[in-house]
């Protein structure tokens, strides 16, 4: 069944609904791209900073999209049963939402953090501290994304690999 543009915009509609009404990570996204909305206009930045800014977080919020969908592809497929298989698709989607994210923060740090710390008035060079921040957000995702706790807790259905 063929639809008109204006249902396809309905239906994508739908789903930005839904996806704010029932996942809890797209909320946080779409509460920080609002935040950035803000410094950017606060910040008076130019159009290219503004333009690389816009595209980092459309970019966050169409991987988390994606990661919802695959979760409920991967949840209409295997309903409640472990399957390793569906537990590694749920993983890499969530994989991509994080690196996605990262590379947003990294984007950000380095396109907010220097005009910010100018407005703020502080005295060291701005650009150095984007950077070193930059570097330690990316570090910080890095080993929260190694990290394994001790004892190996089970996290229901999804049939993680170890």
């Amino acid at each position: 069944m063929r639809h008109s543009l204006w249902q396809s915009f309905r239906f994508a509609g739908r789903g930005l609904r839904v996806a704010l009404a029932s996942q809890r990570t797209m909320r946080v996204h779409v509460a920080l791209a609002v935040a950035v909305v803000a410094a950017t206009t606060w910040l008076d930045l130019p159009a290219s900073g503004a333009a690389m800014l816009v595209l980092a977080v459309g970019a966050v919020l169409a991987a988390e999209l994606m990661n919802t969908a695959v979760e409920c592809a991967v949840d209409l497929r295997v309903g409640r049963r472990d399957d390793a298989l569906a537990g590694r698709a749920k993983d890499l989607a969530a994989a991509a939402v994080l690196v996605t994210a990262a590379a947003a923060a990294a984007v950000g740090l380095l396109v907010l953090g220097p005009p910010l710390l100018v407005r703020l008035g502080v005295g060291v060079d701005a650009l150095a501290m984007a950077r070193a921040g930059t570097l330690a957000a990316v570090l910080a995702l890095a080993l929260l994304a190694l990290y394994r706790p001790r004892g190996g807790s089970s996290r229901g259905p999804r049939g993680h690999l170890p």
